[in-house]
């Protein structure tokens, strides 16, 4: 599948790369959440629909692609060990539809989803710094 998203991006055809993307998160998410190879694959492709909606000005569609996969990173952190790559993943997914909020104009939503992010990473460093 890849090769398919890489070309169709490439040749500018965001629609085919979305679709592609699409087909892979329609497959994952009929297998196992508990696998983190599966959930992590799962948010690339949720993550890079979001991307791709955002680049092509369509910010509502990018916002709930960002809103999906926040909930899918959200919930590897809730069965797993909160690993600080995967906090760090909660964090970027919280900055990017914080973005999206500053952009439509939510100013309130998008301050509470940045400092949200930034606690996340204070408290990830802070740990790290422990260890």
């Amino acid at each position: 599948m890849n090769i398919r998203v890489y070309c169709s991006r490439a040749m500018g055809d965001s629609a085919a790369a979305i679709n592609y993307f699409e087909e892979s998160v329609e497959f994952l998410t009929k297998l196992p959440t508990d696998d983190l190879e599966i959930t992590h694959a799962l948010s690339v492709s949720l993550n890079k629909i979001g991307d791709l909606k955002y680049y092509d000005g369509d910010l509502q569609a990018a916002r709930s692609y960002y809103l999906r996969l926040l909930g899918v990173r959200r919930d590897v952190i809730k069965n797993n060990s909160g690993v600080a790559s995967q906090v760090i993943d909660i964090a970027v997914s919280l900055a990017k539809v914080a973005d999206v909020d500053r952009i439509l104009g939510k100013d309130d939503e998008a301050i509470n989803g940045f400092q949200e992010a930034i606690k996340l990473l204070r408290v990830t460093i802070s740990e790290i710094q422990r260890s």
